[in-house]
């Protein structure tokens, strides 16, 4: 098995919070845009710091972008474009977040294999942790909709992904969410609206809705302990110089804006990772 002395060759498991919402979303950006590291695969699994909604680069195109991130920050949420694809998604101290880093950046891995893969093994954790009917596929007026979002029963969608391919390699990051509060079901909806984006709130849930007795950090040891025996990961630590960047993004009230994460990483690279 790789271990973390294997300079080039390390698959690395991470847990725990990188620190701010908006450090943890700026992190996965810096290593991936790292132009020298040592590792070649990295998984991130974490229960985020505090509220934010993540934005997308398409999210910014909508007319309502700017309405949509007042709501947010009033609301009490971090707004940030992160750097994956897809459309918004909100979540807090109910969710957990895992970020996939791949050193190849062969684009064949970025189709829909990669996200039927990781749905598929997703979903099979999800049904371990009890009465969890976990299917793959988007279920109607869903937010951030994608064929391969997770739901349960085929009514309400509890994680989606998304990806972002660069010439040094991927990212693929997936939020779950577990317990749902209000405050993140509200933001949901009048966020999507602003953006004039077509949302069933009913199609919001978590999987405590269905196991009332899983929490955010039950999830998170759960995807851990599959993805370190799965890819054979060992357990590290985000590298300090990273943080000790990251953790410089403060963000400001840009005109309306959220703080945009690839802006940032593209003014200030990252040291070697």
């Amino acid at each position: 098995m790789p271990t973390a002395n294997d300079a080039g060759h390390a698959r690395l498991l991470l847990s725990g919070s990188a620190g701010s919402a908006v450090t943890e979303l700026v992190v996965p950006a810096l290593l991936l845009r790292a132009p020298a590291r040592r590792w070649s695969q990295l998984v991130h699994v974490y229960v985020p710091h505090g509220p934010t909604v993540a934005f997308s680069a398409r999210d910014l195109r909508s007319p309502g972008i700017a309405a949509a991130t007042e709501l947010a920050r009033s609301a009490g949420f971090e707004a940030v474009v992160r750097s994956p694809g897809g459309r918004m998604v909100a979540y807090d101290d109910g969710a957990v977040v895992i970020d996939h880093l791949d050193s190849a950046s062969d684009l064949r891995r970025a189709g829909r294999s990669t996200f039927a893969g990781n749905a598929r093994e997703h979903a099979r954790v999800l049904r371990s942790l009890g009465d969890v009917d976990a299917r793959v596929g988007e279920v109607a007026g869903e937010y951030c909709p994608g064929e391969f979002s997770i739901n349960v029963g085929g009514v309400t969608k509890v994680v989606g992904s998304a990806q972002r391919v660069t010439a040094t390699g991927s990212l693929f990051s997936t939020v779950v969410q577990v317990v749902v509060s209000e405050r993140v079901r509200a933001v949901l909806t009048g966020v999507s609206d602003a953006l004039g984006y077509d949302l069933r709130q009913s199609s919001i849930g978590g999987l405590a809705d269905h196991v009332p007795a899983l929490t955010a950090e039950d999830v998170a040891t759960a995807f851990a302990a599959d993805y370190r025996d799965r890819l054979g990961l060992t357990d590290g630590q985000v590298p300090a110089g990273v943080l000790a960047h990251a953790s410089t993004a403060t963000p400001g009230v840009h005109g309306g804006s959220p703080f945009h994460v690839d802006d940032w990483t593209r003014a200030n690279p990252a040291p070697i990772t």
